[in-house]
């Protein structure tokens, strides 16, 4: 039985190895619950954050804003002269892919220029230590988790015809598909039940 659990303590440190060393990409809501908008102050904002390559940034703001990426001349004037982007929608998500500085705008006149609608990310390389240390501080920001909200009985869901009108028919993207920011936590979590189970 001792060399039982000598392997299975092995396989599950090897397993959290792994984890640890994973890619968690994060995406962030640039301005938090308040979104795209002329009242956040976005230094404030990105203040304290550590964007690595692969995250990403969602916008969200009303019809009349929009989204452009620009050179750095272009944002420290808050012209539209040479955009890299242009986006409108309400809803607009930037994959932070490499390392470096993208620099964002609202172009509806005045709203640069007041000094709120412009952001500038810098992007790091991944850090599996950084990664870890952000997981970490989010995780004591964010408090107790709320309780799930119960499922609709199964009869309450009707059949759609496959218009396309229907929520379950719209195309997944990467904007609304799942995040995975606890892979680190839950692996911790079976390797201490393990050990648990092992000490019994």
């Amino acid at each position: 039985m001792k060399s039982n659990s000598g392997a299975l303590l092995a396989v599950v440190m090897a397993v959290a190895a792994v984890a640890s060393t994973a890619v968690v990409a994060k995406d962030y809501t640039v301005g938090g619950s308040y979104g795209w908008d002329t009242y956040v102050d976005y230094d404030k904002w990105t203040a304290g954050k550590t964007f690595m390559v692969g995250d990403s940034i969602t916008f969200k703001y009303e019809p009349y804003h929009n989204v452009l990426e620009v050179p750095e001349a272009d944002y420290d004037s808050c012209t539209a002269n040479s955009a890299v982007s242009v986006r409108s929608g309400g809803n607009t998500t930037f994959e932070l892919a490499a390392a470096g500085t993208r620099y964002f705008i609202c172009s509806i006149p005045r709203h640069c220029l007041n000094g709120t609608m412009h952001v500038k990310v810098t992007t790091v390389p991944y850090s599996a230590a950084a990664a870890a240390a952000a997981a970490a501080a989010a995780a004591a920001d964010a408090g107790p988790s709320p309780a799930p909200l119960p499922s609709a009985p199964a009869d309450e869901h009707k059949a759609t015809s496959d218009t396309g009108s229907s929520p379950a028919a719209a195309p997944r993207t990467a904007a609304c598909a799942p995040r995975h920011h606890q892979p680190l936590v839950a692996v911790a979590g079976l390797a201490l039940a393990a050990l648990l189970a092992m000490a019994a």
